[in-house]
């Protein structure tokens, strides 16, 4: 495994001990949640860096989660969508709908991820009403990554361009199907009840490989193939009181 995410992990890891020590003694409730929204991928068939409605596909998470100090909590995620994208989609540049690569795969996500509450309320009798985070942590995501490089216009992409010479090297190397990811993102939280609320995501996720859509040297092996996703959802406090929201100005 990268280095780097072998250190992020061994750092989540303890986090989340440390979370689960804190929260023993004290007085804060577990929170369970469900987000709907999409995947949006970023990589060599989409010309956008912040990826293409043209590219998107649907996203379902779960979660459950649990504050360990007013600022912060940890959170465990289970993710499960697709990622697609199909350049024949695309009008410009004129040459993608002549190269024609696409691909397919669902995913399944499972991370972790330790949330930091803007405001500093967690646990208290009374906080706002709409409360910002950010999230960072580790994860695993599975894939079964399905590409298709039969519509390529050889007439075009002949066997003396890059394009050829580099899905020679593609179709040559397996995509990946265990893949770790280093989510990123930022959510706001509506307290609708003192236990319901409504959440609002984008979690970005950094990767390690350029085989998410399965092209690197065929298309453009410079950058990694990251995705992101953007949810909506609602959450359920667990416990005796649940979160009790702001009493009212006189």
């Amino acid at each position: 495994m990268n280095a780097i995410a072998r250190n992020l992990l061994l750092l989540l890891i303890t986090f989340c001990s440390f979370a689960a020590l804190r929260a023993q003694s004290g007085s804060y409730h577990y929170e369970v949640g469900i987000n709907a929204g999409t995947f949006l991928y970023q990589g060599d068939l989409v010309r956008n860096k912040y990826g293409s409605l043209k590219a998107v596909g649907p996203v379902l998470q779960i979660w459950v989660g649990k504050p360990f100090s007013p600022y912060l909590s940890w959170r465990a995620n289970l993710t499960i969508g697709t990622l697609q994208a199909d350049e024949s989609k695309f009008n410009s540049p004129a040459w993608k709908q002549l190269r024609n690569f696409s691909f397919r795969t669902p995913v399944t996500e499972i991370s972790g991820v330790i949330a930091y509450n803007l405001y500093g309320d967690n646990g208290k009798e009374e906080h706002h009403v709409i409360t910002p985070y950010l999230m960072a942590g580790f994860g695993w995501s599975f894939l079964q990554v399905t590409r298709d490089w039969s519509r390529l216009d050889t007439t075009l992409f002949n066997n003396k361009t890059t394009t050829q010479i580099g899905l020679g090297i593609d179709t040559a190397r397996r995509p990946p199907t265990v893949l770790p990811v280093i989510p990123l993102g930022a959510g706001v939280r509506w307290a609708v009840t003192p236990r319901l609320a409504a959440t609002a995501e984008v979690l970005f996720r950094y990767t390690f490989t350029d085989y998410i859509d399965g092209f690197s040297y065929a298309a453009d092996n410079r950058n990694k193939d990251n995705y992101y996703s953007l949810s909506v959802g609602l959450s359920w406090v667990l416990g005796s009181n649940g979160i009790r929201c702001p009493r009212p100005a006189l």
